[in-house]
């Protein structure tokens, strides 16, 4: 079956979920999450979920849409997982010269092709993320700038204000509903992260695992506009986001916070929880404006 190198990527990212934990067996495969975690059209989700159907990892059912087979076997030693921590690493570059102003906010491609040695490819590739995740903006005629909404100080601040009253109050929603199938789902991951995942995902997907745990919990409150908006929030965080991801050791008590909150939900504490997502994201905000920011 022939495919697109877009199509082969990310069929090896899926891959590498699945033999991560991230996806267990039965698990069901959301053409539309993938393709907003991935930063890509449905389309190219699409033909890799096909292709990984054809390869045999994957099963369609009618009406139902794709799942990982239930007698799938992980690999133990992904050989994807170095090509996830390579994914582009000069939009990494890019994003980090930005944040310590060694780029001016207003550039041309030949200034970006020189300087990050890039392809024309390359380059369409990484300014396109750079939208996605609202930062960059095509110039009126020629050129590109760079805006400041995820890089100060203030900026981190306001990210963060508005979480902290979306997120705990999602919880207090009177439709708030957590499926316990989800709940499971959710455990596997958390379990798998501080089995082994902290240590051995690539710091993209220890980043996703992190926004997919929040944007679960949020959809419980079974309010689009609560998850839509967390997402939209999330895009624009990851430029600050890409200094830290190498600083695992703060993974640890990230995701036994995310452990006590998901235990609480399942005990139908909202209240509690409520709370303590709010002091959670509280010492999220101190830690990243420690880290992010240098204050």
């Amino acid at each position: 079956m022939k495919i697109s190198a877009l199509t082969e990527r990310l069929s090896q990212k899926i891959i590498t979920m699945i033999d991560s934990g991230g996806l267990s067996p039965g698990a069901h495969l959301s053409v539309p999450k993938l393709a907003e975690s991935f930063d890509v059209s449905r389309s190219p989700v699409r033909e890799a979920l096909v292709y990984l159907e054809h390869k045999g990892i994957l099963q369609q059912q009618h009406n139902r849409g794709f799942f990982v087979k239930q007698d799938y076997a992980p690999q133990t030693q992904s050989s994807h997982e170095s090509e996830v921590d390579n994914d582009l690493p000069e939009y990494y570059q890019l994003a980090e010269d930005w944040l310590q102003d060694k780029i001016e906010s207003e550039v041309n491609e030949l200034y970006l092709l020189k300087r990050y040695n890039l392809s024309k490819t390359q380059l369409t590739t990484i300014l396109a993320r750079g939208i996605s995740e609202g930062w960059v903006e095509r110039k009126q005629g020629y050129g590109w700038r760079f805006l400041p909404v995820a890089k100060t100080k203030a900026a981190l601040e306001h990210i963060f204000s508005f979480r902290m009253v979306i997120e705990p109050m999602a919880i207090l929603e009177s439709t708030f509903k957590a499926p316990q199938s989800k709940i499971d789902e959710i455990k596997r991951e958390l379990e798998m992260l501080l089995e082994s995942g902290i240590q051995r995902l690539s710091p993209t997907q220890l980043q996703l695992a992190g926004y997919r745990f929040h944007e679960t919990v949020i959809s419980f409150s079974n309010n689009p506009f609560f998850e839509i908006s967390l997402r939209n929030v999330n895009r624009m965080r990851r430029l600050m986001d890409y200094r830290i991801m190498d600083d695992r050791s703060r993974y640890y008590a990230e995701v036994k916070d995310h452990m006590n909150l998901l235990s609480l939900i399942e005990a139908g504490q909202l209240i509690e929880a409520s709370y303590m997502m709010k002091q959670h994201l509280a010492v999220a905000l101190d830690n990243k404006k420690q880290r992010s920011i240098g204050v």
